[in-house]
């Protein structure tokens, strides 16, 4: 949290979806935005951008199940995330939300939008997966690590890395396997509500070429590319990412 800035006040919740115990923090108020996180973390990725978000918007932070302090009931499969979250939206009876994916939460992001479009007013994706990777496992292992330890990668918040480095190497290896085979363009087919594809430029996980094959898929979305950000610009650039997502989300012109 940048110096000076007043603690952003979060409001932590338990309940039960589809027989996994899901955790998630609220802050804020105004209409509902839910961020969706990536692969290996949390819901604490998004604690440096929380403050701004929460200024305009109802802000719903979820670990997926398996990740941060949520729990996992039996294996992890990528395509049950979706159908699982439209389950805890119905519950919640939540307007049409904002939605944001970063990564592996994109696909989630993504699927959740075409399997529910009622449940979703406009749509986020940050350095999404989605579209085929075209890579093998240990080389997305190793473009993970280089993207973590990256110069200017922002570092990782402490509860951010805290949940990170807990154990869970079943989780780990069942869903690195599952976003090796994924292929949602069936689904990113059936997607017109608004999007923007935010990317940063020297993401070395998930390089800015699958962002504009993404865009291609999706040619009626805006796509903005970060220059001085990696697979994380929450992190590296939150101030930057902050205006830009509520620029969005408030219909006004952005940077191209």
């Amino acid at each position: 949290m940048p110096k000076g800035q007043p603690r952003m006040m979060e409001t932590v919740h338990h309940t039960t979806v589809a027989g996994h115990h899901l955790f998630y923090r609220t802050a804020g108020a105004g209409s509902p935005l839910v961020l969706v996180h990536g692969y290996g973390t949390s819901g604490a990725l998004w604690l440096r951008v929380l403050p701004a978000l929460a200024q305009r918007h109802k802000v719903f932070l979820v670990d997926l199940p398996g990740h941060g302090n949520s729990r996992l009931a039996g294996p992890w499969r990528l395509r049950e995330m979706a159908p699982l979250l439209a389950c805890w939206l119905r519950d919640m009876q939540l307007p049409p939300i904002s939605l944001i994916g970063q990564s592996m939460g994109g696909a989630i992001a993504l699927h959740l939008t075409a399997l529910a479009p009622e449940l979703v007013d406009r749509l986020i994706l940050v350095s999404a997966a989605g579209m085929p990777l075209q890579a093998s496992l240990p080389t997305l292992a190793l473009r993970s690590t280089r993207s973590v330890f990256q110069p200017g990668s922002g570092g990782y918040p402490l509860r951010l890395l805290r949940d990170t480095l807990q154990p869970r190497p079943r989780v780990w290896w069942q869903s690195a396997t599952e976003m090796i085979e994924s292929d949602f363009r069936e689904e990113i087919a059936t997607i017109t509500l608004p999007t923007l594809i935010l990317w940063g430029e020297r993401d070395l996980l998930l390089p800015i070429d699958l962002g504009r094959a993404l865009h291609q898929a999706l040619p009626d979305a805006t796509f903005v590319s970060l220059p001085q950000s990696g697979h994380r610009p929450m992190l590296t650039q939150p101030a930057i990412f902050s205006q830009i997502v509520l620029d969005f989300l408030s219909g006004n012109p952005l940077p191209m």
